[in-house]
């Protein structure tokens, strides 16, 4: 007589959205605080850019009717979360070449938590980075003249900006070939700063690179941080506001889509 053995093979739970993200989050939090070389470059790239259009620039550019700290203040901060950002591509893109990702993706996780744990992590990262900037601005001069709710609603900008430009380096990261390329990705922060109304008014730009200046997303972004942080002395334009909030919610709302399905990828980078 044979005998039949009957086993139960039980399932191993998944991992929900919310477990996924906050372990992720965490993870790549003590991951940053422990590397002083990224710690302190990220932290303090801001404070440098402040200091040095501060005191060297400030006498040669007109930024009637405001004080140039002020009116500087604000481009500084937001470039610093997009200067801030772009260490979420390098770290993504390390994670996959070290073979993190392939085994987190073996896992019962919920997939949409890895990038949702990445993005709250790095958007903390350079908020503390925009903070910090902001404390040395104090420092040297800088001064809000706007009331209690458009300075609270500047710090919500300064937010949803930070979670958008993280969402778009993570999405880049995960689609750069290597950690190298990831680094290289950072240098597109270069023009859509120098290129804006962050260090000088577009007025005084030629004419067609004013234009350009016009209708990137930055110079919105910074137009609009700097009349709710001023509102007193310049009143808070309206249409920079919603070109602010538009390129904000589209750049969040792509980059995460395509962050979701990039860290699906399960081939490690070589």
């Amino acid at each position: 007589m044979t005998a039949t053995i009957h086993t139960t093979v039980t399932p191993i739970p998944s991992a929900g959205l919310a477990a996924t993200s906050a372990t992720i989050g965490s993870k790549t939090l003590k991951v940053f605080l422990r590397d002083p070389q990224a710690v302190f470059p990220t932290l303090l790239q801001g404070v440098l850019f402040l200091l040095v259009f501060r005191y060297v620039f400030a006498g040669a550019i007109d930024s009637a009717p405001l004080t140039y700290v002020d009116y500087m203040t604000p481009g500084i901060i937001t470039t610093t979360l997009l200067f801030g950002s772009s260490q979420a591509a390098v770290t993504v893109a390390k994670e996959r070449s070290a073979g993190f990702s392939d085994r987190v993706l073996s896992m019962p996780v919920a997939r949409a938590g890895i990038t949702l744990g990445r993005l709250a992590a790095q958007s903390t990262i350079v908020v503390a980075a925009a903070l910090t900037t902001l404390l040395a601005a104090f420092v040297t001069g800088f001064r809000p003249h706007a009331g209690v709710r458009e300075l609270v609603l500047a710090l919500a900008m300064l937010v949803l900006y930070s979670v958008a430009f993280a969402a778009l380096f993570l999405a880049l990261g995960s689609a750069a070939s290597s950690p190298e390329a990831a680094q290289g990705l950072a240098f597109i922060a270069i023009p859509l700063t120098f290129i804006s109304s962050a260090i000088v008014p577009t007025a005084s730009m030629p004419g067609w690179l004013a234009a350009v200046a016009d209708f990137q997303p930055l110079t919105p972004m910074i137009d609009a941080l700097r009349g709710l942080t001023q509102s007193d002395l310049i009143g808070v334009d309206q249409t920079s506001l919603m070109a602010a909030l538009a390129w904000s919610a589209g750049i969040l709302l792509v980059s995460v889509i395509m962050a979701v399905r990039l860290a699906s990828r399960t081939k490690a980078l070589n």
